[in-house]
């Protein structure tokens, strides 16, 4: 994905601790979805996501990319952080235990919060077990009250409503509303009820498409009581009004708090986080109904006057500048106007008119006191909102539990697929034209003997020329007939008059394919050859020697592609992880302990599946798709040594789990170095999980960047420098090196901002609502450039998050699941309209002007500077011939030279129909799909006009204006 902040590509993998997204269902339900399965039953009545839950970001991640932190809310990480400071002696868990009703048996060993310098191993012991101890605790209102008088901390999560969300605009409203509610008591459970707090509320309301602008107030019908918040302060119309117009004040005010609430009949009954925002609104609950034991509304009242004059003195302070910049602008025209008629320069010019404009005295604001304290109130209230009144109304701590919020958007599609070249092949073995469309070895085999454009080399052997690394002519026998199957085999070596000028040295030779297959097949034992074998057209090597033809037989036989430099490869999105389960990974225990996994990350001995191991940096979590393909690359890599070198198999595979220790080569794209590897097992997800050392050693950031692994043995045999391109950036993707021990110091540096704690300190937290520079606060943070020089570099690191399984998300992401760019669009749409955080009108303008309106351009000029090519031979022509068909001359097969491509001198031309390669409705395919676009959720105009211009401009190629059809209704 891409996130706004810190600012950068990311892989985003499933967190089972930090909040779920919130929910509205269709029967009105608000309520927060912390379970995937749960989730998946309530889908069909998810009617909107009002918020899309936690991201949890790392310190490291903002260090990398030198951005300030940004303020930290309030969640249960903090909270922990914050209690295990409070526990200083056995008295205060003993307190802990009996607020929570828990014995002191239940909880964790130790005393997080003793004084530092006492015994630091064991407090460091002590806190790293607490912290997730104390993250898991579920606390009812009254827990959460009693810990926070206590120990002195905040509310944490349901207890902390979001509000900064909520506009002081609402507030005099609202608190009427509290004050007329019921609180109600059903056993254990406690709820607020607002009469007609949703009376004529339908869900319907959120399939509706926002308003560009708000409506007027008379014009609409809002559900919910006939109270209405106040106009804006700072802005124009109603805060939030989208929000107010579709749900009314009283379940507007719940949803934008995060109040978890349902509906009865037309009454709003809040279940959930009730207790805590009266509590901060200054109300008591001891009754049956909320007593406001504080002013609150008077206290709104009197900020909201504050802010009002703040607004207007703004506003007075923009009005005069506005008057002020016109009064200049006018005054630099006409100075300039004068010093272009006197013939002045461009740069004397526009020096004259600064110099008059700023003659333009500028007397400042009226109060410049006032001015800046009214600065300092817009500043302040766009910061804290509610938050210094609720502080005010409570005797709690209370900090944001939502002080900003990250936006995000899809970034590169995931991707677990085996690398192909395009078009795919089999072996690296030319055949020009010879093999058809589709390059197949079948139709060259045909031919007998083909041309191609291959390296001269001599046999040092039998001195003939073969253009094979081994020579390829058959031995013969007593009587001088050639023997099928038995080849000479020597070593061949360049020629000493092969052209050494130029790029690549290979030359125009006849190449006897059909006894070339057989001597093939007949060495290799098959019965007969693969149907089909794909080769390539032209090599781009240098010296243009082709591989032995017997590789890509083999591989047509166990349907593998090769790459340009002969090994198979399987690209897989980048993935960092330090830590697994032998049970996310599909591999057993007895197989781990032979890896040498013999400990878990606390130290205990593995016994079982669910226990969390440290990853070795050198070991590789595959794909799961992977499997299938890899075991076909084993069984391919054992069948070339068997039958092609004559030696014994290596992998002896038959199930994946048996592929489990083997090695790997995993390599980046823009690097010519390998890095050695292990498998241990397989993730059910399109990404390839490996230590953040081992993708920084690759050169990489693990920014959403896809990577390839290829099995060991399969490079050591199939690479070859010799047979990599001879153009530029021929060497690149290329395993040229291989690195077999990785080096801490010698990584990519941002794999060193790794964070390694198991929690962050309060002090951070504190911290980061001041939104400093990262290296502020480098002292207390634990990251891997502070452990180098010592083991712990590569072992002992830290996890803040759990979760039960690390590819619990989705398989593939919609975009890779829908077919055409369409489904994908409408998809988008769609979801997008559910999602409040989502302006879907900029969605679908940036769709179009991203995707549609340069893939329409695109297509226009295709079409009109397009080749005709020949159905028959595949050759295209820039300009159609004047004969109407295809005039390639053929090369004719047979006896006489003609068995050696030569072709007549005369006649024998191709004579193919010609087709065209851009076709009408390529360029016509998304016009209609962009008009429904723009008709239903409504575009820029700039937008609209663009896609009429290029959509007249179709018809008029397309549409011819003197010719038109007409029916007799045209007449009538």
């Amino acid at each position: 994905m891409k996130i706004e902040r810190p600012g950068k590509a990311c892989a985003i993998t499933p967190c089972d601790e930090s909040e779920g997204p919130w929910v509205i269902l269709r029967d009105g339900t608000f309520r927060r979805v912390d379970d995937l399965m749960e989730y998946r039953g309530l889908r069909a009545e998810v009617g909107s996501v009002w918020d899309n839950g936690e991201l949890v970001l790392g310190y490291g991640e903002f260090m990398e990319n030198n951005k300030p932190l940004v303020p930290a809310g309030y969640t249960t990480d903090w909270w922990a952080s914050d209690l295990l400071n409070r526990l200083a002696t056995e008295a205060d868990v003993e307190d802990l235990a009996k607020t929570l009703g828990c014995s002191r048996a239940a909880m964790p060993d130790g005393l997080p919060g003793q004084t530092p310098g006492e015994d630091d191993a064991a407090r460091a012991l002590a806190r790293n077990a607490w912290h997730p101890w104390l993250r898991r605790q579920h606390l009812t209102w009254a827990q959460a009250k009693a810990v926070c008088l206590r120990f002195g901390t905040s509310l944490a999560p349901p207890n902390n409503p979001w509000f900064l969300d909520l506009p002081i605009e609402w507030m005099p409203a609202w608190l009427e509303l509290l004050a007329a509610a019921h609180i109600e008591t059903d056993g254990e459970h406690r709820s607020l009820r607002v009469t007609g707090g949703v009376a004529n509320w339908t869900p319907d309301v959120m399939d509706e498409l926002r308003p560009e602008t708000e409506p007027a107030h008379e014009t609409r019908s809002v559900p919910g009581p006939d109270l209405r918040p106040e106009a804006g302060i700072f802005e124009d119309g109603t805060p939030e009004w989208w929000a107010f117009l579709q749900h009314g004040l009283a379940k507007g005010a719940a949803l934008l708090l995060g109040v978890e609430h349902r509906h009865d009949g037309e009454d709003l009954v809040l279940t959930g986080g009730w207790e805590a925002m009266l509590e901060g609104f200054g109300f008591g609950m001891e009754g049956d109904r909320p007593l406001a034991v504080e002013d609150m509304a008077g206290m709104v009242k009197r900020r909201i006057e504050e802010l009002r004059g703040a607004a207007a003195l703004l506003e007075a302070e923009s009005a005069r500048e506005r008057d002020l910049s016109t009064e200049r602008a006018i005054v630099r025209i006409a100075a300039e106007t004068d010093a272009r008629q006197r013939g002045l320069g461009i740069a004397e010019t526009d020096e004259v008119g600064r110099a008059a404009a700023a003659e333009v005295a500028d007397p400042g604001p009226a109060d410049p006191n006032a001015y800046h304290a009214a600065q300092t109130h817009e500043d302040n209230h766009a910061v804290d909102g509610l938050l210094p009144l609720v502080r005010k109304a409570s005797r709690l701590r209370w900090e944001h539990s939502a002080p900003i919020r990250v936006g995000c958007r899809m970034g590169r599609p995931e991707k677990a697929a085996a690398r192909m070249m395009s078009p795919m092949s089999h072996a690296l073995f030319p055949i020009d034209l010879n093999g058809g469309a589709q390059r197949l070895l079948a139709n060259a085999e045909e031919k007998g003997s083909i041309r191609v454009q291959v390296g001269r080399r001599v046999c040092t052997v039998c001195g003939k020329e073969s253009p094979q690394l081994n020579c390829h002519h058959r031995k013969v026998d007593d009587m001088g007939r050639p023997r099928a199957g038995e080849t000479c085999g020597g070593p061949t070596e360049m020629a000493g008059n092969a052209r050494s000028n130029g790029r690549r040295r290979g030359e125009l030779q006849t190449v006897e394919i059909d006894t070339l297959l057989e001597d093939a097949r007949i060495r290799l034992g098959l019965d007969r050859l693969p149907k089909q074998v794909k080769c390539v057209k032209t090599l781009n090597s240098r010296n243009q020697t082709p591989e032995p033809i017997e590789k890509g037989i083999l591989r047509a036989h166990h349907t593998l592609p090769v790459f340009r430099d002969g090994t198979v490869r399987y690209d897989m999105s980048d993935v960092p992880v330090t830590h697994f389960r032998p049970k996310e990974i599909g591999t057993s225990v007895p197989a781990l302990l032979d890896l040498g996994y013999t400990h878990d990350h606390l130290g205990a001995p593995l016994e079982r599946g669910d226990q969390v191991l440290e990853l070795f940096p050198q070991d590789f979590i595959v794909a799961a798709n992977a499997k299938e393909f890899f075991l076909r690359t084993a069984a391919f890599v054992d069948d070339l040594l068997v039958r092609f070198y004559g030696m014994p198999a290596y992998y002896n595979v038959r199930t994946p789990e048996d592929l489990v220790g083997h090695l790997i080569c995993a390599l980046a794209p823009h690097t010519s170095g390998g890095v050695l590897s292990r498998i241990i097992g397989w993730a059910d997800c399109s990404g390839g999980y490996a230590h953040p050392l081992f993708h920084a050693a690759k050169r990489r950031n693990c920014d959403g960047d896809e990577d390839a692994i290829m099995l060991l043995m399969d490079g050591l045999l199939n690479f070859s420098r010799d047979i990599l391109p001879a153009n530029r950036g021929g060497q690149m993707d290329a395993p040229l090196v291989l690195t077999t021990r990785l080096n801490p110091t010698e990584v990519d540096k941002e794999a060193l901002n790794v964070d390694c704690a198991w929690y962050y300190e309060a002090a951070f937290y504190e911290a980061t609502q001041q939104q400093p520079h990262p290296k502020t606060v480098l002292e207390m943070m634990d990251i891997a450039e502070r452990r180098l020089g010592s083991v712990a570099a590569v072992r002992g690191y830290g996890f803040t998050h759990d979760c039960e399984a690390m590819d619990r998300g989705p398989a593939l992401s919609a975009y890779k699941t829908l077919e055409t760019m369409i489904d994908k669009m409408n998809g988008q749409l769609d979801l997008g309209h559910r999602l409040r955080g989502v302006d879907i009108r900029l969605v679908a303008s940036s769709v179009i002007r991203s995707h549609f309106l340069p893939d329409l351009r695109g297509n226009l000029n295709a079409y009109a500077r397009q080749k005709v090519r020949c159905v028959k031979c595949g050759h295209s022509y820039r300009r159609m011939p004047l004969a109407g068909k295809c005039i390639q001359l053929t090369k004719v097969g047979g006896r006489g030279l003609a068995a050696h491509g030569v072709s007549r001198s005369e006649g024998d031309q191709c004579g193919g129909n010609l087709a065209l390669t851009v076709s009408e409705g390529a360029v016509r395919k998304y016009i209609e799909v962009t008009r429904h676009v723009m008709e239903t959720y409504g575009v820029d105009t700039y937008t609209r006009q663009n896609v009429e211009w290029l959509a007249s401009s179709v018809d008029s190629l397309f549409n011819n204006d003197r010719a038109r059809q007409m029916s007799l209704a045209d007449f009538l």
